[in-house]
């Protein structure tokens, strides 16, 4: 399995040569030192690869991802997949892959919700409030809250979307409640 996933990994990524030889290496150093097999590690470096990382953002990107999805208790392809999605969405590289990966866990432990809903709540709000300059941790913060309330995953980012776009581009209805709060 080790092998077959090291080869998606080499044919999405096209490297190969000393580049794949420590890719392949740092798999599996991180199925050695964490709860994860190394071909976990490889199938997470294979998201990283769709992303558009190159070998170098994969080594320094893979041990944050690794230690937010063993601390959350998330799937690590799928905890992969919503850091590298986010990062794009937000304008960040890989190497502030730790950073991001301690937001998430931050907020997932502090409010009631998780690594997979907020991925969930990215998918639909992260690209626009990246745009307009929102922080990961001004959404994390407003994922959180709105969790709290039991508005999780893709209704909350669909609530976000829609509220980041009407700031933006107020409607009258909205340009005049924003008056009233003094924004």
């Amino acid at each position: 399995r080790f092998r077959f996933s090291m080869s998606q990994v080499a044919a999405v990524s096209g490297v190969a040569g000393e580049d794949f030889d420590k890719l392949r290496a740092k798999a599996h150093e991180m199925g050695a030192k964490t709860k994860f097999s190394a071909s976990e590690a490889a199938d997470a470096m294979n998201y990283m690869a769709m992303a558009g990382w190159k070998t170098a953002d994969m080594l320094s990107g893979i041990d944050g991802i690794m230690n937010l999805a063993a601390a959350s208790g998330s799937d690590l392809a799928r905890t992969s997949d919503i850091v590298t999605d986010a990062l794009t969405a937000f304008g960040k590289q890989a190497k502030d892959s730790g950073e991001f990966a301690d937001v998430l866990a931050a907020a997932s432990a502090n409010a009631n919700t998780n690594v997979d809903l907020m991925g969930e709540t990215f998918k639909y709000v992260g690209s626009v409030a990246g745009a307009m300059g929102y922080s990961i941790q001004d959404i994390s913060l407003a994922t959180g809250l709105m969790a709290n309330s039991s508005i999780k995953g893709s209704a909350a980012g669909t609530a976000l979307r829609s509220t980041i776009t009407r700031m933006a581009k107020p409607t009258e209805e909205s340009s005049m409640a924003m008056s009233v709060l003094g924004l």
